[in-house]
């Protein structure tokens, strides 16, 4: 018969107190009676719970890596800044300290001994911000004493637990939405700078037209920086270079989106009715712009939650195989497309 293995939120449901408080009864913090400490370890026994790790200050901290390899796409901006909250949020649910480390490959001159620092540590486990990552950065950190999940990059090939959203549905769905408005000549601004969640929307938005019977040639492709100004100033400048616009675009994120829509504008374009256009990642800018824009909604907080929730189900139970989670995508329409 198999043995049920009981979390901290089973003790915490049954004892009818917050997994917080069993964290600190069964770690022997200060701030529970000792009285619920009893009741809380009697039915610890009773269920059979062990803690994987031993208790004491290792196992009350997630560690989260903020990784940058250039600091180009992962920057302070309202999109990471709601997923980390959404971490954070959870982790304290838990019972669990957030400790937030940021690692910059090219900037930061202690850069190996801080992964293997971070490798060494023992903690109740880490999340590694990998949207910046390549699969050779990936590799160094090797060695673990504490269980990982790369968050916001996939690495399909690599052994290595992750949590992300559906790019390659959120680039299919920005092009079926882009043509169900009846529109057939459709670019895509695309990051200059490549990394995977960029190029899994372009191909899912390149089969998304390609079920229509549509194609994306190379100059279909509209390269920009992927921040606000870095594309403003790129897409004035493709503009002066190629003359005239597609009816309609996707932009692989909000903030390229919008920067774009400025250069289109000032062109002398009128957005939806020359040039409809549609974002990624629903953030709080879409609904303040003129007009207001159509985007692929990514669900920030979910994100957050299923990573550290997935990070402490490998704490509980080990796993011979790699956790790889996809979170979905939806449109919200706006006002920057247009119905043809």
């Amino acid at each position: 018969m198999k043995t049920m293995k009981y979390t901290m939120r089973d003790i915490a449901v049954k004892a009818r107190v917050s997994p917080a408080t069993v964290s600190n009864a069964l770690n022997g913090r200060p701030g529970v009676s000792d009285e619920v400490k009893e009741h809380i370890l009697s039915i610890a026994q009773d269920m059979g719970y062990q803690a994987v790790r031993e208790s004491g200050k290792a196992s009350r901290y997630v560690r989260l890596i903020v990784y940058r390899s250039h600091g180009v796409v992962v920057a302070d901006t309202p999109f990471f800044a709601e997923l980390i909250e959404s971490i954070q949020s959870e982790c304290h649910r838990e019972g669990l300290e957030l400790m937030i480390s940021h690692l910059h490959a090219r900037q930061d001159s202690d850069f190996a001994a801080q992964i293997r620092a971070f490798c060494n540590e023992k903690c109740a486990g880490i999340i590694l911000l990998g949207t910046e990552m390549s699969s050779e950065e990936l590799a160094l950190f090797t060695d673990l004493h504490s269980p990982m999940v790369v968050l916001d990059n996939s690495f399909p090939s690599e052994n290595v637990h992750s949590v992300v959203m559906n790019n390659w549905d959120a680039g299919y769905k920005a092009a079926r939405a882009l043509i169900a408005a009846g529109h057939k000549n459709i670019g895509h601004i695309t990051s200059s700078i490549d990394f995977r969640n960029n190029l899994e929307r372009r191909e899912g938005f390149r089969m998304g037209l390609r079920e229509a019977g549509l194609t994306l040639p190379q100059d279909s492709l509209w390269p920009v920086t992927p921040t606000m100004n870095g594309a403003y100033e790129d897409m004035k400048r493709l503009i002066q270079e190629r003359k005239t616009l597609p009816e309609a675009f996707f932009a692989a994120n909000d903030l390229m989106a919008i920067g774009s829509m400025r250069a289109i504008t000032e062109a002398g374009y009128r957005v939806p009715d020359d040039v409809s256009i549609i974002g990624m990642d629903d953030t709080a800018i879409c609904e303040a712009c003129t007009p207001q824009l159509t985007t692929v909604h990514v669900y920030r907080r979910e994100l957050g939650i299923t990573v550290t929730r997935t990070l402490l189900s490998l704490v509980e139970a080990s796993t011979p195989c790699a956790i790889k989670t996809t979170v979905g995508v939806k449109i919200v329409e706006r006002s920057s497309v247009k119905r043809k």
